[in-house]
């Protein structure tokens, strides 16, 4: 059972650390275009909001893998889990004060988002693998 639990959290970790390197990733990409573009305030929050969407999406994909096991769970920890740390990370930089229910509801909303994307990835068929005599032969 022990082993069980650590591969799960293993897997939660890893998707956790996938979501964050990509966020840093598109947190350079963004810095970029208000650097060399003209990005209007409301524009940067979408795309800021898109960022956590697809940071998220990444995370859990990594996570639970196609046809893995526990998706709806092991999603639904890597999105709160990325939601809960990016708002720690924020308060403690000295970020400005937020609301607590527009926290709440965003935390949620990444819970909820990384529990249907662990449940669709869980529920696709991996692609099948291909032995190694089998292209040869053709």
């Amino acid at each position: 059972m022990k082993s069980a639990r650590a591969l799960a959290l293993g897997s939660i970790l890893k998707g956790l650390l996938v979501s964050a390197a990509a966020t840093l990733l598109g947190m350079l990409l963004l810095a970029a275009a208000v650097i060399y573009l003209d990005v209007s305030d409301g524009a940067l929050t979408a795309l800021n909001q898109a960022l956590k969407l697809i940071c998220v999406l990444l995370g859990v994909r990594f996570a639970v893998g196609l046809g893995g096991e526990r998706g709806f769970l092991t999603g639904a920890a890597v999105g709160l889990a990325y939601m809960i740390l990016g708002y720690v990370l924020y308060w403690r930089l000295g970020g400005a004060v937020f609301s607590f229910a527009a926290m709440l509801l965003e935390m949620l909303l990444g819970g909820a988002i990384g529990a249907v994307a662990g449940a669709v990835c869980a529920n696709l068929r991996p692609r099948a693998r291909r032995k190694r005599g089998a292209s040869a032969k053709v």
